[in-house]
């Protein structure tokens, strides 16, 4: 998701540390230059992967730069072996290849673990390597202080302590705000878990939802999340802001009959309204009987709920679920919007998504939104709403309230 503004940066102790891979002599030499110009770097390079594999067994480097086309291993495979280090370094492709190679390459990474990486084309310009270098350390202070889970242990699975933290009511809703595209006027707040547990501090649900959805507790979680939102949702009309709540259930509940009532129950005990309540359905997730998922939806809707596709693009039947579901909102997934601006490719999918939506008279929101030029891509296209760190942060109830009254009345 990303937690601060990302033109900040951080003040850097030493010299970063750099591993430049590039078999081509001028090409190692004239980026070498740049590093230890333009940010003061310590610079090793090495002419293949091999050779740099053989350095990163002794050292560990803050960056890691290669191209993709070297003699004896080249690029990808390299790639490869650098995702199976414990910490991996933040990465930039550096290469003279057509841009949807270097996109392909791209995505490869981010499915190998890479949190840190860019992928740039030759010849290298000073402005943009700073420029990614600048992200880098925004990212990498936004997810030390959003406690990013990636290093901290999940809880054991069928862990008393999860008991103990739903019992002991242990666990609350963060929000992150979606902003209407055109006014940036916050529209809206995605509901998102997280356990104040009385050891660990705050954890994230990477450490905790998989035990739950197991051990069969997710609606204990959903109905303490969405009471405690509907609660801070009531406050937030009263001061002007009636913002609706972007909450998600598992598409494997649509098998329960309960459900809608349960949903609903809720609503009225808290004196809100359903159709104020986008339910996210993910679309990656599956009911074991497609008939149930149906069913589930149809009756979600006749409860006056709304509902959103979420993580659209993703699953393996977007297209049939539009056609079989009414929905009222698609929710384009962060990998199609994350550095669109320069992949021809994620521009048509967006076109496409973005098109086929507003054709259905769907609301369209773009998560992952961090980058200004993949905004603007989205305003020219005509996406409706948009959340990222580029624009909010998640944050806490208080928090939430506090930003709203520093921008005055919603109306």
């Amino acid at each position: 998701m990303s937690e601060d503004d990302a033109s900040k940066t951080l003040p850097r102790a030493k010299s970063p540390t750099v591993l430049l891979v590039e078999d081509h002599v001028f090409q190692r030499e004239y980026v070498a230059q740049q590093l230890r110009a333009d940010i003061a770097a310590e610079v090793e390079c090495a002419s293949n992967g091999i050779q740099a594999l053989t350095l990163l067994k002794d050292k560990r480097y803050d960056l890691v730069i290669c191209d993709l086309a070297m003699p004896d291993m080249d690029g990808i495979v390299f790639i490869k072996r650098l995702a199976q280090l414990n910490e991996k370094p933040n990465l930039v492709v550096l290469s003279s290849q057509p841009a949807s190679l270097i996109q392909l390459v791209e995505r490869l990474a981010i499915s190998l673990g890479f949190k840190q990486l860019s992928a740039l084309a030759k010849p290298l310009s000073s402005g943009e390597l700073s420029a990614t270098l600048r992200r880098f350390d925004s990212a990498r202070s936004q997810m030390a202080m959003a406690k990013d889970d990636r290093d901290a242990s999940p809880i054991p699975s069928g862990s008393i302590e999860i008991l103990e933290g739903l019992i002991g009511n242990q666990f609350t809703a963060w929000y992150q705000p979606q902003h209407d595209i055109n006014t940036s006027r916050i529209v809206g707040v995605e509901v998102l878990a997280r356990w104040n547990h009385p050891s660990r501090g705050l954890l994230l649900p990477g450490q905790f939802l998989n035990t739950i959805i197991a051990a069969g507790w997710i609606n204990q979680l959903n109905s303490m999340l969405l009471e405690k939102a509907l609660r801070a949702q009531a406050a937030w009309r009263a001061m002007g802001w009636p913002l609706t709540l972007s909450f998600n259930i598992p598409v494997s509940l649509l098998c329960e009959e309960s459900l809608p009532e349960r949903l609903l129950s809720i609503v009225e005990q808290c004196g809100g309204d359903p159709a104020t309540l986008m339910l996210e359905l993910t679309e990656t997730t599956e009911t074991d009987d497609y008939s149930d998922y149906l069913a589930g939806a149809a009756r979600l809707k006749l409860k006056g709920f709304k509902l959103s596709i979420d993580d659209y693009g993703t699953g393996y039947s977007s297209l049939l679920n539009l056609m079989s579901i009414p929905f009222d909102e698609i929710k384009i997934d962060q990998v199609f919007v994350q550095g669109a601006h320069k992949s021809p490719v994620a521009q048509a999918a967006l076109e496409s998504s973005i098109s086929l939506a507003r054709r259905l008279k769907m609301k369209v929101v773009a998560e992952g939104v961090d980058d200004p030029q993949d905004l603007a891509l989205l305003k020219a296209l005509g996406c409706s709403t948009v959340q990222g760190y580029l624009f909010s942060k998640p944050m806490a109830a208080s928090a939430m309230e506090r930003l709203l009254r520093e921008r005055g009345s919603g109306r």
